[in-house]
């Protein structure tokens, strides 16, 4: 028997896309390396993207912009930076990446913008004075630009902070501590500083900014001394990872240690680079750290992307993160027997679909890869999993009114769900794809397969109107029980009709349905084979009731004479 969903239905679940990169929770990985090595880049995220701009390659300044995508794994190149530097601070506010200061043959106080849309740079207003070896944090739409080295004063305390509204500087609440090249990030809505070069030598101080009163405060300190650490905020914890702890000698650590804000404390012992670095760029995409280039006593410049994918958090539902299958209305209450998506992270830990070798003889798999699901307690089958969506098949026996939809996977449960189970939740797959000049056309086959729809409505798509007379097909779920009762999870193997009473009509004439039950062959999924009744031709509409209540969707369907 065919275990896989038919070609139509296959416009509800998503494809099973693999990341570029096989990741293990709590772990280090390589990636494709950076084609110019390189330490002290101008660094943004924007998307999937990382970008590296400018930088220092052993003895030589670059203005080389490149960019990492992180889904292919895979390089390319963008405008060069016009003012050739390194060691300055970068920021990405609204999608443009600015590159602030840093030095070439003397500090600088330039600053320049770059547009990946327009690949094209442009001058933004001059800092107040020259400065670099400083980091930059986004907040509330404002660029801050920590600490730094001026060779006029040394390890500064400044805090600046930048405007793209009005393109002008301003000075705010110094640090407590003069410091350049610490790790700076926003954890929740305030501005970590941890560790940097001081005025006396490496230092592991840390404070936080709060913008909304223009303080800093001290925090735990960070374990070990270090500047120039590749670090990213990933969930509630802000890791640092590599730098230099002798500022004078190159000494390259691999270290890697974890702030938590909701207990000011921080966390040892997490697995080490592969490759200790000196001034890597850093970036956190998707809920990973990428620690790129950098350099040691023995390699000024190296291109090594080193990728972090941290330890693994129980599953999450998102609020509003439980619908029927979205290609069949999307509705917020369930059904026995209907299939459902559930939206959240932490989810899975890969991405696939099931496959026939997932298959117990007849009966649909109740767990992929260690994800499973229970709706009112008991086990639902499963055909898709991926880190943030399950496609599940509610059981037939699952009692009606309020229920709980769980989450498990081999870290933990997620929280209880709760969620109404209805005895029937009927809809008729009509995707996105098929609302065509403002109506919603149901996804519905001549018996040669070609769609019914106007001709050319979409584009690529085989259609042609239906004729009355004429018998065509139409898929659904949540109908409720068939006769003979099929439980849900069970391949259909046999012709069946439908349990509760079913009148469609289409332009308001009532349709015959020689078969409405479940599709043979598969699961869950409902067949309607209907003979379409002498209604007008044009756009009509498509309406159903299930025992007496009427359907939820608004559809039509294409008929000629």
């Amino acid at each position: 028997m065919n275990h896989k969903i038919p070609a139509a239905a296959l416009l509800l679940w998503p494809g099973a896309l693999a990341h570029a990169q096989t990741l293990t929770p709590n772990t280090w990985t390589l990636g494709a390396p950076m084609p110019t090595p390189r330490s002290g880049a101008f660094t943004g995220v924007i998307g999937n993207k990382i970008y590296l701009v400018g930088g220092v390659a052993g003895s030589s300044i670059v203005n080389v912009n490149e960019i990492y995508d992180t889904a292919s794994n895979s390089w390319t190149s963008g405008a060069a930076l016009p003012t050739t530097r390194q060691g300055g601070a970068s920021a990405v506010l609204n999608n443009i990446l600015y590159a602030i200061g840093g030095a070439n043959n003397g500090q600088l106080n330039v600053v320049e913008a770059y547009d990946p849309v327009a690949n094209a740079w442009s001058t933004k207003a001059s800092l107040p004075y020259v400065l670099d070896s400083m980091q930059a944090a986004v907040e509330n739409n404002l660029i801050y630009v920590v600490g730094g080295y001026n060779g006029n004063g040394g390890r500064l305390t400044s805090m600046l902070s930048y405007n793209p509204a009005t393109n002008a500087w301003s000075q705010l609440q110094p640090l407590n501590i003069g410091k350049s090249y610490s790790a700076v990030a926003l954890l929740g809505n305030t501005i970590v500083s941890a560790g940097g070069l001081g005025n006396s030598g490496v230092i592991n101080d840390t404070e936080s900014y709060n913008a909304t009163n223009n303080s800093w405060a001290a925090l735990s300190p960070m374990p070990t001394a270090r500047q120039a650490a590749c670090y990213g905020v990933i969930g509630q914890q802000f890791f640092v990872a590599g730098g230099d702890s002798s500022g004078t000698t190159l000494s390259a650590l691999s270290v890697m240690e974890a702030y938590n804000s909701g207990t000011n404390s921080w966390t040892t012992g997490l697995p080490a680079l592969l490759y200790p670095e000196i001034g890597p760029a850093s970036a956190v995409v998707n809920g990973h750290l990428y620690c790129i280039g950098g350099g040691n006593a023995t390699n000024p410049a190296t291109n090594y992307v080193q990728i972090f994918d941290p330890p693994a958090a129980p599953p999450s539902i998102s609020s509003g993160g439980v619908i029927s299958a979205s290609g069949f209305g999307g509705f917020a209450s369930i059904s026995p027997g209907s299939w459902i998506e559930i939206y959240g992270s932490s989810l899975a830990a890969d991405t696939r679909g099931w496959t026939s070798a997932d298959f117990n003889g007849n009966n649909a798999p109740t767990s992929l890869d260690g994800t499973t699901v229970t709706v009112g307690g008991q086990s639902a089958f499963i055909s898709y999993i991926s880190p943030g969506q399950v496609n599940a098949l509610v059981p037939s026996t699952v009692p009606r009114g309020q229920q709980q939809i769980i989450v498990t996977t081999g870290v933990g449960a997620s929280a209880a769900y709760g969620i109404m189970v209805n005895a029937a939740e009927p809809g008729l797959l009509a995707t996105p794809q098929f609302k065509v000049g403002g109506l919603q056309y149901a996804v519905a086959f001549h018996t040669d397969g070609t769609f019914i729809l106007p001709v050319g409505a979409i584009a690529g798509l085989n259609s042609r109107p239906a004729q009355p007379g004429e018998t065509i097909t139409f898929y659904g779920v949540g109908f409720g029980p068939v006769t003979p009762s099929i439980p849900a999870g069970q391949l259909a193997g046999a012709l069946n009709t439908l349990s509760l009473p079913l009148l469609m009509e289409i332009g308001g004439v009532p349709a015959a349905t020689p078969y409405d039950g479940l599709a043979p062959s598969f699961t869950g999924l409902y067949q309607f084979n209907v003979t379409v009744p002498a209604a007008p031709s044009g756009n009509q509409p498509l309406t159903f009731t299930l025992n007496g209540i009427a359907g939820a969707q608004t559809l039509y369907i294409a008929l000629g004479q």
